[in-house]
């Protein structure tokens, strides 16, 4: 009789492990979203402490071209100077994402991004893929851009 209880109580037990470890699973999707939604967000208001918060130490920024990949940059360091002179050039850069898909640990999005030039605004949409580990920003992949 007590070995039967035994077994009750850790079949219990496993099936509450079971069902907390699958809603933790369930929420990581959302909370990945959302880290990118705050990275698109301190990208509009040109913050790159805010941006660097939410990029691991050792992030990348990769561009992917046909068959080839291109680090832009590597380290948080690197992202926060490259960031800081892309808003000097482009004082007018801003993005919207007209869509965004979770999956795990990655979230892909189509991005518009909309700019003043000398002749008008402008515009051009891209895909990228984020890759959040932990909370933050571990990878991008950018692809070319296109009018």
């Amino acid at each position: 009789m007590k070995t039967y209880s035994l077994i009750f109580v850790l079949v219990i037990v496993a099936g509450c492990v079971l069902v907390e470890s699958y809603a933790v699973l369930a929420r990581q999707p959302a909370a990945n979203e959302a880290v990118v939604r705050k990275f698109e967000a301190a990208f509009n208001k040109h913050d790159v402490a805010a941006m660097a918060a939410l990029v691991t130490d050792d992030a990348q920024w990769l561009s992917i071209d046909g068959d080839k990949l291109s680090v832009e940059t590597s380290g948080k360091a690197a992202l926060e100077k490259w960031l800081t002179g892309y808003f000097k050039s482009c004082p007018s850069c801003r993005s919207e994402f007209e869509a965004l898909l979770v999956a795990g640990s990655y979230v892909s999005v189509h991005e518009q991004a909309l700019w003043q030039s000398k002749n008008g605004p402008k515009t051009q949409h891209g895909l990228g893929v984020y890759e959040v580990r932990g909370g933050l920003i571990r990878r991008v992949w950018y692809y070319p851009a296109e009018q």
